[in-house]
């Protein structure tokens, strides 16, 4: 890979491979045989790859339910996110996964049971880094959605590089998030591509869903999705969809 700046090296034998369980989501699990992560090394700038990482915030659900779920009315549940900033306002941005945001209803699989069941959520809460965070826009069958940060969010650098415009099957991705709460990345290609998601060579944990994933491009790291579960993660063009006729469509696209 020709890139044109000075780098750091990163040997993807040595990739991080766990991440990102949906919270109450099953995830999409291709039935294709995965493709083994080739040894190799990848020269990435240090400054765009500490951006990347540190743009990478925890996402807190809190939710109080109608009825007991395994002997509680009171869910804590964490993800991923990007930190995104609108450059004319100053306005903090946080792109995740839909099924992180507060919904009608909570799926309850109860720990001594095979079944399911649905329960009215009473009421629920979104906050990053002890701030409220509200969704602006979102796509469910997309699994993406935009949360505006009520609040300054301090000693948290935003994004700032772009969304992709194109990808290739077969290259190589590095995703960041929080499983099981821990800050961490990890690298993967491309293996498949289908209409509302990127298939990936990965496993999933529990804690990263929405956590960005970056392809490697020319002039540095370039948004291409967010982590749904399984081995799936969101589409480049739902993702565009997204942030078009926000206040970030200037700054990202």
């Amino acid at each position: 890979m020709n890139m044109k700046y000075k780098h750091m090296v990163i040997p993807t034998s040595m990739a991080v491979l766990v991440i990102a369980a949906a919270v109450g989501y099953e995830g999409h699990n291709s039935n294709s045989k995965k493709k083994e992560i080739k040894g190799d090394y990848i020269a990435v700038s240090p400054d765009h790859f500490a951006n990347i990482y540190d743009s990478s915030v925890l996402v807190h659900r809190l939710l109080t339910l109608e009825e007991k779920c395994n002997d509680s009315a009171v869910m804590n549940h964490i993800g991923s996110g990007t930190l995104l900033q609108d450059s004319q306002t100053g306005t903090k941005y946080v792109l995740t996964a839909e099924h992180l945001t507060v919904n009608q209803s909570f799926i309850c699989k109860e720990e001594d049971s095979p079944k399911e069941r649905s329960i009215k959520i009473q009421k629920g809460k979104l906050t990053i880094a002890r701030l409220t965070a509200t969704v602006l826009k979102e796509n469910e069958s997309a699994d993406q959605a935009l949360l505006k940060i009520e609040g300054n969010i301090e000693n948290t650098p935003f994004y700032k590089g772009k969304i992709a415009k194109q990808f290739h099957l077969g290259e190589y991705v590095i995703g960041v998030g929080y499983p099981s709460g821990k800050h961490t990345y990890f690298i993967a290609n491309i293996t498949e591509r289908e209409e509302n998601w990127i298939i990936l060579n990965h496993s999933n944990k529990g804690g990263s869903s929405g956590g960005g994933i970056y392809r490697f491009g020319d002039q540095g790291f370039e948004l291409i999705g967010t982590t749904r579960g399984g081995t799936a993660i969101t589409s480049l063009e739902r993702l565009q969809e997204l942030i078009k006729g926000t206040p970030l469509e200037d700054d990202y696209l």
